[in-house]
């Protein structure tokens, strides 16, 4: 009987952290996955130049560059792609025209990848960066796998669930003929050990905030805090609170000289899920993954989703609905106001006890993911 061949796999999507961390998740789950790796020879993760998936995908082919032979090869394609812009302006129009011009040169260049490469299937995540894959593989009638996080479909995997082998949904409902598995979320996320990190408190009898805006288009998230904080006094001194800053806030460390109020720059994974632990209450934006996360820890969310983006703003109606967040629009003239109250409301809060695994819940939708990937 012939041996079967092992697989080699392309990854495609584009984004931000909410989007790539979970796809350097699923490779964490291969490589610690004998079962899983011993079927695939390669992986071949397609992005954008000079992006952060491309930092993240380098990052994690260096620290997983002396692995075991029996492993499989990991490698980064950069391919060129454009986007369809909803802005109603001409230069929108003008610039949705010029990418519809050069849509046949980036399918070409994934027709050939695809071939090149002998890709067998075909991971979707979202993002215009996968579009000429996602056409590629159905020209090529390569099988395609879908992931779709948010609780209304993008553009791109819109189209992609039309061919797709398998879609999965991060909620129910979300596109036709789907089965809904859950946010892909990151192992690192678990306690490994007693020693912490970060220099965290033991415990308190005060509520604990966790703040995170993430790196871009977060200065009024913070800034409007910061200004809570300098007038009011109760809120300040009732709450023990951590700002995840990001890697382009640290001018702002100086908005927060409140003792107890301790800022961290970039957090790793293990650090987040520290932060997480121990926290009762979070305000940040309307990611799907980060609200999973927060979910997760059974932590109550304060949600800004970011103003320009539809998606977000339909997550967090979501999550206020099915788990009684609390949502706040940046936007509104009262956001000051409404995130006083939010927190009035929550002085005295402490979340309930998990009682659930949260190793099998974080492996519940990257199990099933790569079960499909390897019988298609």
């Amino acid at each position: 009987m012939k041996k079967k061949q092992k697989k080699n796999i392309a990854m495609a999507w584009w984004g931000t952290g909410g989007h790539v961390f979970p796809i350097r998740s699923l490779l964490e789950t291969l490589f610690s996955t004998p079962s899983y790796a011993s079927q695939v020879d390669n992986v071949y993760w397609f992005g954008s130049v000079n992006s952060l998936e491309q930092q993240t995908a380098s990052s994690f082919i260096s620290t997983h560059s002396s692995a075991s032979a029996s492993f499989p090869a990991l490698h980064f394609q950069s391919i060129l792609s454009g986007k369809f812009r909803r802005e109603k302006s001409i230069s929108a129009f003008l610039k949705n025209l010029k990418d519809c011009f050069f849509f046949l040169f980036w399918l070409l260049q994934s027709l050939r990848y695809l071939h090149y490469y002998h890709i067998d299937v075909v991971f979707c995540k979202g993002g215009y960066v996968a579009l000429p894959v996602v056409f590629a593989s159905r020209l090529l009638r390569i099988p395609l796998i879908v992931h779709e996080s948010d609780v209304h479909p993008w553009l791109v995997n819109r189209i992609a669930s039309r061919y797709a082998s398998r879609v999965f949904t991060g909620f129910d409902k979300v596109l036709p003929h789907s089965h809904t598995v859950g946010q892909i979320l990151s192992d690192e996320l678990l306690p490994t050990s007693t020693q912490t990190l970060l220099p965290l408190p033991s415990s308190t009898s005060q509520p604990m905030v966790f703040i995170m805006g993430g790196s871009q288009g977060s200065r009024t998230l913070y800034e409007t805090f910061a200004q809570l904080l300098q007038t009011n006094p109760t809120i300040s001194t009732s709450f023990l609170f951590f700002i995840s800053l990001g890697k382009r806030n640290d001018h702002l460390k100086s908005l927060f000289p409140q003792p107890n109020v301790h800022t961290f720059d970039f957090l790793t994974q293990k650090e987040m899920g520290e932060l997480y632990r121990i926290s009762d209450i979070c305000l940040g934006r309307g990611g799907t993954t980060s609200l999973a996360e927060q979910k997760l820890f059974n932590i109550k969310s304060l949600i800004v989703p970011i103003p320009r983006t539809h998606d977000q703003m339909d997550n967090a109606k979501w999550f206020v609905h099915h788990h009684d967040d609390i949502l706040l629009d940046q936007t509104s003239p009262t956001f000051l106001t409404d995130m006083e109250t939010a927190f009035f409301s929550l002085l005295h809060y402490k979340k309930p006890p998990l009682h659930h695994n949260l190793s099998t819940k974080i492996q519940q939708a990257k199990k099933l993911i790569w079960e499909a990937l390897l019988a298609t």
